[in-house]
Parts: C-alpha cells; sequence; structure tokens
C-alpha cells in the first residue's frame, strides 16, 4: 500500500532528504572554538587565578594560546596560578600540534581507527597526498614533538637556575613547549630578554622555534633523506625543497640584515658574539615564534619593517606556525619570475607547479592584505581615533600595524600595545588571531566557493591596466 501511493505520486514531489555531512573545514573550525570556550571557562574560574580577572581577558589569554599566538593582555606569570598555567600549557600543545592531530593520536592509543572523514582532515592538513596512512605520519610527528620538547626542557631546567625546583621544573616544560609551538608565552615579564647573552638558552629556543616551523612534512621527509638499508639517499619532494630553502633565506637574511641595522644601535654594547645570537634570535623568532631577547620598542624602523615582513610570511605549512607560509611567498614570487620570462606556466627545479595551487596561494595572499588593512582600519578607529602625524599619536600607527599582522601571522611580538587595547581592540585581535590561526581552511574556502553547476559565464570586455 506505501508502495503503491509512491508509485503514484509524481516524481517531482517526492523529497528526498539529504543527510547533512560536517566538511573538513567545519570540524577544524568547530574545534578550536570549541577548545577556545574550554579554555575560557577553565581560565575564568577561581583555581586557576592568583588576582581576579575578566572573562574578556580570560577569553583573550585562551584564543591566543588555541592559536598559538601569545599575545598577552595579562602578565601571565604573575596573573594565572599554577593550575591556570597548567591550562595554557595544554592549550598551546594542543593549539600548537593541532585539533585533529591530538584527536587521532587519542583514537590510535585507544585501540581504534579514525574513520575516513577524520583521516582525510588531518592529512589535509599535514600532506598534499590523501593516500598516505594518518597512523604513519602521527608515529612520525608525535615522537618527535614530544622528545624535542623534553630535550628543550632538559636545557631550560640547567639555565633556570634562580628559580626554586617545582617552578624551576614547570618554567622549563613551559618555555619548551612555548617555543616548539611557536606561541611566544613566557612567564617572565620580560620575555628571554634576561638570557640575551646566554647561549645555551638562546640556541635552545632557536632550535625549538625552527623545528616546529619547519612543517611536519619536511621534517619527515628528512629524517628519511638517507636510507641506511638500501644506503641510497630518497628523492625530496618539491615543497620540502622550496620550504627548506625559503627557512633558509629567511634567518640568514634577516639575521644579516637585523646585524647591519641594530649592531651600532640596540645592540651597541654586545659583544660581536652576543650579537649575532641576539639579532639571529630575532630573525628566528619574528617570522612566527614570538619570544624576544631584545627590547622591541627599541628597535629601528628599518628593523621593526623588516620584521612585519617576515612576520607576515611566517612559517613552513603543516607546522605550528603561522603566515600565510613561506611557499606561499614562493609561488608567487615564482609566478611574478615566470611571466616576466613571458611563461605561461609556473616553473622551477624542472618541475611545473599546478595552476590550482598558484591561485590558492593568490588567494591566500590576498585574503591577507583584506585583513590586515580591515583591522588595521578597525584598530585605529577604537585606539587612535583622534590621533594625527604630527600629535601625540603619532607612532600609534606603527604600533597597530604591528600588532595586527603579529596576531594575524601568530607571531605574538609586540611593541606593547596589547596591554592597553580597549575592550573593542581586544575583541578585534582575537578575531584576527582566530583567522589567523585557520588560514586557508577558514578563509579560502568561504572566499572561493565555486558554482560547479554553472556553465555560463559573462560576456568579456577588456580594461587598460598599468
Amino acid at each position: 500500500m506505501l508502495l503503491s501511493r509512491y508509485q503514484e505520486m509524481p516524481f517531482s514531489k517526492i523529497n528526498v532528504k539529504k543527510k547533512k555531512h560536517w566538511n573538513p573545514i567545519q570540524i577544524v573550525v568547530l574545534g578550536y572554538l570549541v577548545l577556545i570556550l574550554i579554555g575560557t571557562t577553565l581560565l575564568a574560574l577561581p583555581f586557576a587565578q592568583l588576582e581576579p580577572i575578566r572573562i574578556l581577558d580570560a577569553f583573550f589569554t585562551a584564543c591566543s594560546s588555541v592559536c598559538v599566538t601569545g599575545l598577552s593582555v595579562l602578565n601571565i606569570g604573575a596573573t594565572f596560578s599554577h593550575k591556570g598555567l597548567w591550562v595554557i600549557l595544554l592549550l598551546m600543545e594542543i593549539g600548537g600540534l593541532g585539533i585533529m592531530t591530538v584527536s587521532t593520536t587519542l583514537i590510535l592509543l585507544a585501540g581504534m581507527r579514525p574513520g575516513f572523514n577524520q583521516q582525510s582532515v588531518f592529512l589535509s592538513t599535514f600532506s598534499t597526498d590523501n593516500e598516505v596512512d594518518a597512523s604513519k605520519i602521527l608515529r612520525s610527528i608525535i615522537p618527535f614533538a614530544l622528545v624535542l620538547q623534553f630535550f628543550g626542557a632538559g636545557v631550560f631546567f640547567f639555565q633556570f637556575k634562580e628559580l626554586p625546583l617545582y617552578e624551576r621544573l614547570f618554567s622549563s616544560l613551559f618555555h619548551a613547549v612555548s617555543s616548539f609551538c611557536n606561541v611566544g608565552f613566557s612567564l617572565f615579564p620580560d620575555s628571554l630578554m634576561r638570557f640575551q647573552t646566554n647561549s645555551a638558552v638562546n640556541i635552545t629556543t632557536c632550535v625549538l622555534v625552527i623545528a616546529g616551523g619547519f612543517g611536519f612534512l619536511a621534517i619527515a621527509e628528512i629524517r628519511h633523506l638517507f636510507n641506511f638499508k638500501t644506503r641510497q639517499w630518497q628523492r625530496i619532494s618539491l615543497h620540502t625543497r622550496i620550504a627548506s630553502f625559503c627557512t633558509f633565506i629567511l634567518i640568514v637574511a634577516g639575521g644579516l640584515i637585523l646585524w647591519f641595522t641594530e649592531s651600532s644601535n640596540t645592540l651597541n654594547d654586545l659583544s660581536f658574539v652576543d650579537k649575532l645570537l641576539s639579532t639571529f634570535f630575532i630573525s628566528i623568532s619574528s617570522r612566527t615564534a614570538g619570544l624576544n631577547t631584545i627590547d622591541m620598542s627599541t628597535l629601528s624602523l628599518n628593523s621593526l619593517f623588516l620584521i612585519i615582513i617576515m612576520m607576515t610570511i611566517g612559517a613552513n605549512p603543516g607546522s605550528c606556525g603561522g603566515g600565510i607560509k613561506t611557499t606561499t611567498t614562493a609561488v608567487i614570487a615564482l609566478l611574478g619570475f615566470n611571466r616576466l620570462l613571458g611563461r605561461e606556466k609556473t616553473q622551477v627545479l624542472g618541475r611545473t607547479i599546478p595552476e590550482e595551487t598558484v591561485e590558492r596561494a593568490v588567494r591566500i595572499f590576498v585574503i591577507a592584505i583584506v585583513v590586515l588593512v580591515s583591522a588595521t582600519l578597525l584598530l585605529l578607529h577604537t585606539e587612535a581615533p583622534m590621533a594625527t602625524i604630527s600629535g601625540e599619536g603619532s607612532g600609534l600607527f606603527m604600533k597597530i600595524l604591528f600588532e595586527v599582522v603579529s596576531a594575524y601571522s601568530t607571531c605574538g611580538l609586540s611593541l606593547g600595545l596589547t596591554p592597553d587595547l580597549s575592550d573593542s581592540g581586544r575583541v578585534i585581535i582575537s578575531i584576527v588571531m582566530f583567522v589567523g590561526r585557520m588560514g586557508p581552511l577558514f578563509l579560502i574556502s568561504a572566499v572561493a566557493r565555486r558554482d560547479a553547476s554553472s556553465g555560463m559565464w559573462f560576456a568579456e570586455e577588456d580594461i587598460m591596466v598599468g
């Protein structure tokens, strides 16, 4: 009887309800939002505080921790209890390694196998090959990350000699996690400025920062560069070659430029070796880590502008770091170079980069510019509505631009503006931090959706350019 009723009904009137599935973007975004809300709730509770704080400040701190930014409106070392600091440490670790990394690891540890959708989301974060086994990548990522962080904590333990034993242990672990996850939070009110001439702290922090921002796919390839069984060198992908080259160039070029601009300025009283330590530390940290051994407000405008550029570029894809990413910058530069040579395709090292990848890189760059300009304009309105070029607020523009770029690139370096932000400004920076952490997973999918069902185009009409 039921069958006969549907047989008599026209097909046009039969409503078939399709089950809605969460796409990978929604899963990741929702995961980060839930983690931020959980962190906000925990940090707002009395057990996490040494002194009462506002819910907005707890939200800002949780957002900065999960988004691995490191900007803070509070002195976290003096504001939060040890339990609160443990919450921040866990938020940094989960936010740095990634929601899907941690959740997939827990499923594997429980003896279960992650579902297809979860593996798809995980692989889209760390690899360009969707056929790779997620468990194999995790077995490479998690031990490496944990061992390196514990190694860094061990080095810091022997350097933080002025602290009591428990604080020494916790502070060592906290700074190791903050460095590897490229967060930039420090329990010291001056970040790491007191260790400016300490080679062990400087070098260990730099190693952790580079490893955390290098990209897990690139690290996995380099670790297996030489096959000891076959005694042969393995082929490295184009991605890893470009990422490695860009990382090397940014560190060396940035360090040398900062050395020339600051050796007779902020670093005038330091020895040659200490100058190199300080300049290369800030060159490495400024891309996405946020820890500093130099008072940022004393740097010259040349150095600050260079740091803004390096923060915008950021770290490698599939890492704990932010920014538009080194490979994105490389693809855009290669696009311009190949067009200047009259080539239709973007080529490098005997390979052609797919047009889809080139378009994605351009979209990332355009979206980044839109976000940075919009957030800067909003902050100029909320923080410096009456400032003029010749008035008392003449330096606010550089501070605001620096803060916005630092938030978007999840770097965390600051010229001291963050604690003085208004409530509106704190909300704006929080949104920029979240958008910067999501990156292409959040914005490109929302902006660049195509209507695949449409096969029509408008008529062409040329315009003058250039």
